[in-house]
């Protein structure tokens, strides 16, 4: 999620940046992109990379190993203030909704209330939890609609070791789905099927090109470039 100084487990990136990472993490994959802000305002990638784990790590330590292995490369050349990645998760390690806030409550109190709602939806306790929120509109006489994402917090931890581990800092985690959305709709390109090009040669605006409805979503997700759109929408999300 973005849009908070959140110390919950999913905070913020502090500034605006040049160039970011982003990454799409699987059962079996990671998907590595970088983007680089252009003269022109764009970001187009510069960096885009398509990992497999061996088919014999059938160990969850041997997985981590690879992929703290695999991290060290992208990364070997870049100064340590640039060795910083934001990660989307699939749909099984994040938890994801809209929370319908009265607009009463104080901020801390809307805290607590995400936290039991993120709880609620892993089946947890609420300290097992690390999640983010931000609120959509401002509050009315009807409340206002609020975005969270949550996912473990053991598993949190673990994926912030691994990126320790491997060189890199990991500030922002967000759902796969509202990275590929942030994509799909700043891709530049025909408003039809602006995806179709290989995603090397994508180039993003840095504000929408396209509505939420301009998309046709089930196609889209069940296309072979869905993963390629997150890993570039978590890139794409430290430069706007």
């Amino acid at each position: 999620m973005q849009g908070s100084q959140s110390r919950r487990g999913f905070p913020v990136w502090r500034r605006p940046r040049a160039s970011a990472w982003g990454a799409m993490l699987d059962q079996q994959d990671i998907l590595l992109a970088a983007l680089s802000l252009q003269q022109t305002g764009c970001a187009r990638v510069v960096v885009f990379e398509h990992l497999r784990a061996p088919d014999g790590l059938v160990h969850p330590a041997e997985r981590d190993q690879w992929l703290v292995q695999t991290l060290r490369g992208p990364g070997a050349h870049l100064p340590t203030r640039l060795r910083t990645m934001a990660l989307a998760l699939s749909e099984d390690r994040c938890r994801h909704g809209v929370y319908a806030w009265d607009g009463l409550s104080d901020p801390r109190g809307l805290e607590m209330e995400i936290q039991l709602e993120a709880a609620a939806a892993w089946g947890v306790e609420p300290q097992a939890v690390g999640f983010d929120f931000c609120v959509l509109q401002a509050p009315s006489a009807a409340g206002a609609p609020v975005r969270w994402a949550a996912c473990l917090r053991e598993h949190l931890l673990q994926w912030r070791q691994h990126a320790r581990q491997a060189g890199w800092q990991l500030p922002v985690v967000e759902p796969e789905r509202q990275a590929a959305e942030r994509a799909a709709l700043c891709l530049r390109g025909d408003a039809q099927q602006p995806w179709a090009e290989a995603p090397q040669d994508w180039q993003f605006s840095l504000k929408p090109e396209r509505g939420l409805p301009d998309v046709d979503w089930p196609q889209l997700q069940a296309g072979p470039l869905w993963r390629s759109l997150v890993a570039c929408g978590a890139a794409l999300g430290a430069l706007q």
